[in-house]
């Protein structure tokens, strides 16, 4: 009851008393404690209320379908009699049943719910979300919204707390992109046939000048009093360093092809889980920010968790380019060892581009580009090898227009 109720309640017990109408004075009486029973109600219907969101797995494969709990609880010993929950959802997933969802922006939709709780009482609502977009989905915050039972006044609380869904690029077996599952790269000769292990130290050795300014044996150097080397052992396999170029066009403001950046985002996906299933070294480097500031970036390693770092790093990476993959090549051949096999998945190749590919291979290591989306060579590449992948894959990878940019732009600013 608003301000207008009130001051009609006590303009009646005014005329009450002063007629002295006993049935007036009980109208008057009556319209008052209805009014302290709307302000109560409306006044506490949202205290002890709480909201739960919860996924049955917060990891998803491209595809994979997960349960969405909703979870309100009423504790106290006041019922509701109704109450409204518009849930903030991303609109690129799927979910069913979706008739509740609305939506109010083009990357977002709200996700309405309407509850009677009595005392006490807890509902549960499922939903099923499918991972049909690569992407870190947010889903919330949620607003509540209450009232009395006759609708004269109501009441709302936001629930800042979001949730986070990862789902993980789609992923083809090799001869899909177009490559030999048992040589994709072909047979590499390079300066050093079998690559250093340095993990692995044999002994020392005198320094020459163009030795490795790392790899100096500093104890020992202070025992002999002149420069010592560290020699490690020979190591037959050869890690793997994918590298992604999230840039589709030459020059940054013509924008980003969406569906160019996912097929590059999948291929090096794949071609992780490849290296994984051979058992061998592989990390994976971007030109794109994840969060917090951090650039897309796993070192080579054989950990039984590397796979599921190299997709959680892609399921963050976000669709716009941060920099020039000239530089993050630059940046990252100082940590990779001689003789690693750099793989590197790219829409564009300048001049720029060329030139550090051939100097990579110089200073030997094994350098292969995948070309997409119709990248051909009008020269070749001294020493590095050139493959393009499959133009079907492409065609059929259905893409939508950018709605999770939002999304991670958001996360990668909230850290």
């Amino acid at each position: 009851m608003g301000r207008a109720g009130w001051t009609a309640a006590v303009v009646i017990l005014v005329l009450a008393l002063a007629t002295r109408n006993s049935l007036i004075f009980t109208m008057a009486l009556i319209l008052g404690l209805l009014g302290l029973v709307v302000w109560l109600w409306s006044r506490y219907s949202l205290s002890e209320v709480t909201y739960r969101r919860r996924f049955s797995v917060d990891h998803l494969f491209f595809g994979e379908e997960t349960d969405l709990h909703l979870e309100v609880t009423n504790a106290k010993p006041l019922p509701l009699a109704w109450l409204r929950c518009e849930d903030d959802i991303p609109v690129a997933l799927d979910l069913e049943p979706e008739e509740r969802a609305r939506h109010y922006l083009p990357t977002r939709r709200v996700l309405v719910n309407l509850f009677s709780l009595g005392i006490y009482q807890r509902v549960i609502r499922r939903y099923r979300v499918t991972g049909t977009q690569r992407g870190a989905w947010r889903f919330g915050p949620v607003q509540l919204i209450c009232g009395d039972i006759f609708g004269f006044r109501s009441q709302s609380k936001e629930f800042p707390d979001t949730s986070l869904l990862l789902v993980y690029p789609r992923m083809y077996t090799l001869p899909e992109l177009g490559l030999e599952a048992r040589h994709p790269f072909g047979d590499h000769q390079s300066q050093n046939r079998l690559i250093e292990d340095p993990l692995r130290l044999s002994g020392v050795r005198e320094y020459f000048p163009g030795d490795n300014f790392r790899h100096i044996h500093w104890k020992a150097t202070a025992r002999r009093q002149e420069l010592q080397t560290k020699l490690f052992e020979p190591s037959a396999s050869r890690p793997l360093a994918i590298f992604v170029n999230i840039r589709t066009f030459h020059h940054r403001f013509e924008g980003v092809d969406p569906a160019l950046r996912e097929f590059a985002i999948s291929a090096g996906a794949s071609i992780a889980r490849w290296a994984q299933m051979q058992g061998e070294e592989f990390g994976i480097f971007a030109n794109s920010m994840m969060y917090a500031g951090r650039r897309v970036r796993i070192l080579p390693g054989a950990h039984p968790r590397q796979l599921t770092s190299v997709l959680e790093a892609l399921a963050y990476c976000v669709g716009v380019p941060h920099t020039t993959i000239e530089r993050v090549l630059q940046q990252e051949v100082d940590h990779l060892r001689i003789g690693t096999s750099i793989v590197l998945v790219s829409a564009t190749l300048s001049e720029n581009l060329r030139r550090v590919l051939i100097d990579l291979h110089g200073r030997g290591f094994a350098v292969t580009l995948l070309g997409i989306g119709g990248l051909t060579l009008d020269r070749a590449i001294p020493g590095v090898a050139f493959q393009q992948l499959s133009q079907q894959v492409l065609e059929e990878l259905t893409v939508e227009p950018d709605l999770k940019m939002p999304e991670l732009e958001a996360i990668v600013a909230a850290g």
